[in-house]
């Protein structure tokens, strides 16, 4: 079913619900990602295809979570990683909304690009300096690299050319 067929309005006909049979978000209990970020992930995906239109109001954590049945805390978490990512603005006391100023046209590079910017958010977060994060991530490349060669030594060990 087209998840947009599954959004009723509701009895004034100007705000988009889900129905009680195709919530918002549904958690993947066979899926190895926590589930933050499987919210993250579903919102990041309305925002990015229109279903939320810009300066529009995400649902409220408490709702959120009561629909979802899961921990406000996990609707939380995922919502400040939206607003991390620029899809989202946290307005004290009003709620989360849409960024106003969001492409929708972003390519996949674009998305690796504001998953790495994220990262080195959380890293600055952690009390990290910009010369300390670069140090972090070059040593995870160098990590990764390393990795890779001895693979592709081990390929070779047993005649596998590519």
């Amino acid at each position: 079913m087209d998840f947009a067929s599954s959004i009723q309005p509701d009895q004034k006909g100007d705000r988009l619900q889900s129905n009680d049979n195709n919530p918002l978000f549904r958690v993947d209990e066979t899926s190895d990602l926590p589930i933050w970020a499987q919210l993250r992930n579903r919102f990041a995906y309305l925002i990015r295809t229109g279903f939320f239109k810009p300066g529009e109001q995400l649902p409220s954590v408490r709702s959120m979570a009561a629909e979802a049945k899961i921990n406000y805390n996990t609707v939380t978490k995922a919502y400040r990683d939206l607003e991390l990512s620029g899809l989202a603005v946290s307005a004290r006391g009003r709620g989360m909304f849409v960024q106003r100023n969001i492409s929708l046209e972003e390519s996949e590079e674009d998305a690796i690009d504001a998953l790495l910017e994220n990262c080195i958010r959380q890293y600055r977060s952690k009390g990290m300096t910009y010369r300390e994060v670069r140090g972090h991530m070059l040593s995870i490349i160098d990590e990764l690299e390393r990795k890779a060669r001895e693979a592709e030594e081990e390929k070779s060990e047993y005649g596998i050319v590519q």
